[in-house]
């Protein structure tokens, strides 16, 4: 797939690139080598952050950029689990000093940032996207160092582009390139990880339900609602979908700990944030 094709005509679609920033530079961080500046202070991510700013500029040809980033502090989602997230290392203070730092970035090149008490820079994404999928003169990629923000793909109307290795191998994905990955939507991602959970956020699922099984409890019934819809009206179904009786029993006992585990892993659309096209130089980029 092509990155940089899409029409700019007048009249046409223009491109939208949104930034996943806290995942970015994390992920910059750690593949970049411990630069630092004149005075010490650590430049590493800060370097791979403007190094990835500069390839996306130079590959997806934006007319717009945005920024999103997590703040400190708890969030919605750590109030309803207190144990969301926990085992992850704590930031590294030369980490966390580029975090702050990067905002100068984005500032210098006017590209406006958005954030919100409670929420994730995920959640600041899922939202802006709500906003304008509809719209027939945008079109949206979001940059992203992890795999979360699939679940935001939607035809070729939104698409992430995300980093397979260090910071400059990168791969492009559409709705159907999820599918293709998957092997279901972008949409039923959250119900995957509601039903094997994710390790890296804590996020419980149901204990005995790996990948292989969630892959074709989701291909054959869709939704965990739909799921449990099935399941209510007998086993059948499960059984002739060589479900063994006993991953029709953990089904059984671990409903509420899906759906749980599914709004967690459900990336927000209604972030409280007011979301306007960027209008500055460096927010939309003249080429």
């Amino acid at each position: 797939m092509d990155a940089s094709k899409h029409t700019t005509a007048k009249g046409a679609s223009k491109r939208l690139i949104l930034l996943d920033s806290h995942a970015i530079i994390h992920r910059a961080y750690h593949a970049m080598p411990e630069f630092a500046s004149s005075k010490g202070e650590p430049t590493g991510g800060l370097f791979g952050l403007s190094t990835m700013l500069i390839k996306i500029i130079d590959e997806l040809k934006p007319d717009y950029i945005a920024a999103c980033y997590d703040l400190p502090g708890a969030t919605y989602r750590h109030e309803a689990y207190k144990d969301y997230k926990l085992g992850r290392k704590k930031t590294d203070p030369e980490l966390s000093a580029q975090i702050t730092r990067s905002r100068d970035i984005f500032t210098a090149l006017s590209i406006p940032i958005y954030e919100k008490e409670g929420f994730e820079a995920d959640d600041m994404l899922g939202t802006i996207v709500e906003e304008l999928k509809k719209r027939s003169d945008i079109d949206i990629v979001i940059a992203s160092g992890d795999m979360d923000t699939l679940q935001l793909a939607h035809g070729t109307k939104v698409q992430i582009y995300t980093l397979k290795k260090g910071i400059k191998d990168t791969i492009l994905y559409d709705e159907d390139a999820v599918i293709k990955r998957f092997g279901f939507p972008p949409a039923e991602l959250p119900d995957f990880k509601g039903l094997r959970g994710d390790p890296s956020d804590n996020i419980i699922g149901i204990k005995g339900i790996g990948e292989k099984t969630a892959t074709i409890l989701i291909q054959k019934f869709g939704t965990i609602e739909n799921i449990y819809k099935e399941l209510k009206k007998g086993t059948e179904a499960f059984k002739e979908a060589s479900l063994s009786p006993r991953i029709i029993e953990l089904l059984k006992n671990g409903e509420e700990e899906t759906q749980f585990s599914k709004m967690l892993a459900t990336i927000r659309r209604d972030a409280p944030i007011s979301f306007s096209i960027p209008r500055r130089h460096g927010g939309r980029l003249l080429r």
